[in-house]
């Protein structure tokens, strides 16, 4: 399990948005349904009106989507019972992080949470636009600004019993190594060189551009190639110049990419492959619109990455199994400790 926090911000966003249905117990009344109990943790119960709590944004796009009674389709439904079983899972979890939170005595004060739900909020506002923008998203998931405040000071908490769980994890290098001569494969690239373009695009890749969307895109990268022979930097124009976005930012650079790899369109790879170390291409016209490319670190044969080069990231790789293992050790043990039941033939 990847670290809690990941869970709330893919809820907001909005991930689990797919598309799912209806319960096989359509004989009781819908109030009825909502108050079966799905699930036991210690003396709390899960229904399956709180389940469906957790998903209510995809069970109205469902209602979109097939109707009232989407509840019918046979699809929609096998999908909802697995969405159900997914939020059940998260939902026994968070009970039984919230109860050893105040076991563990790492609780987070009130202090804490507010700084918390201040900083998150902030981040939010940021993605949506605003407030305003914030609070259409939230009634879109069948939310308001206070359950994500309590959804955020919850999140907080199973935080801190995480980090709890897996404070003593330590990955060493003699653990990197051993990783490394034994997944040298993983860390192998292909033929190729780190990738750079500057892009002028058309308006609609997957149609063929009108000949004035060409002369236009045309222009500016002309435009573009005379400042680099004049001696412009490549990395500072492809920020200020590019319409990749993606790239822009790093100076245009999309990385290594193998002479092989079928990522990328025919036209952006042949490109590329005959150029020499730091040379920049000619403008290369594909769907996109127009490219100038540039290449570094070329490599005209297959080359083994030196440990050094990747072991920050298989510390980090490793770091996170060896967290997951401790974390869901720690929970199967509690989960017995509590015993939690679930009954996933009532989803």
């Amino acid at each position: 399990m990847k670290k809690i926090r990941k869970l709330l911000g893919l809820l907001i966003i909005g991930v689990i948005s797919v598309s799912v249905a209806g319960c096989s117990m359509i004989q009781k009344t819908p109030e009825a349904i909502k108050k079966t109990v799905v699930a036991k943790v210690g003396d709390q119960k899960i229904t399956l009106g709180d389940v469906d709590e957790q998903i209510q944004s995809v069970i109205t796009q469902l209602k979109q989507q097939y109707g009232d009674d989407y509840e019918s389709n046979e699809t929609a439904k096998s999908t909802l019972t697995e969405q159900r079983k997914s939020a059940l899972e998260q939902l026994v979890q968070q009970k039984i992080l919230l109860k050893k939170a105040a076991e563990l005595g790492v609780a987070p004060t009130e202090d804490e949470l507010n700084k918390a739900v201040d900083e998150q909020l902030e981040q939010y506002k940021e993605v949506y636009g605003g407030e305003d923008k914030l609070n259409e998203a939230l009634k879109a998931y069948g939310l308001d600004m206070d359950a994500l405040k309590k959804m955020i000071k919850e999140n907080e908490t199973m935080n801190k019993v995480y980090d709890e769980i897996t404070k003593d994890v330590k990955v060493t290098e003699d653990d990197a190594k051993v990783y490394y001569e034994a997944n040298k494969a993983t860390y192998t690239q292909g033929a190729g060189a780190t990738v750079a373009h500057i892009l002028a695009k058309f308006n609609d890749a997957s149609t063929e551009a009108t000949a004035e969307e060409d002369s236009k895109a045309k222009a500016k990268i002309d435009e573009i190639k005379s400042k680099l022979n004049g001696g412009a930097n490549f990395e500072e124009l492809a920020k200020t110049e590019s319409d990749d976005t993606g790239s822009a930012t790093s100076g245009g650079s999309l990385g290594h990419i193998d002479y092989s790899s079928t990522q990328y369109v025919k036209e952006f790879m042949e490109g590329f492959k005959n150029l020499k170390e730091g040379e920049i291409s000619a403008p290369v016209k594909s769907q996109f619109g127009y490219h100038i490319i540039k290449v570094t670190n070329v490599q005209s044969e297959d080359k083994v990455q030196e440990f050094d080069a990747v072991k920050d990231k298989i510390t980090q790789t490793l770091t996170q199994q060896k967290q997951n293992e401790a974390y869901n050790g720690k929970l199967e043990e509690w989960k017995k400790e509590l015993n939690v039941k679930t009954y996933e033939d009532k989803l």
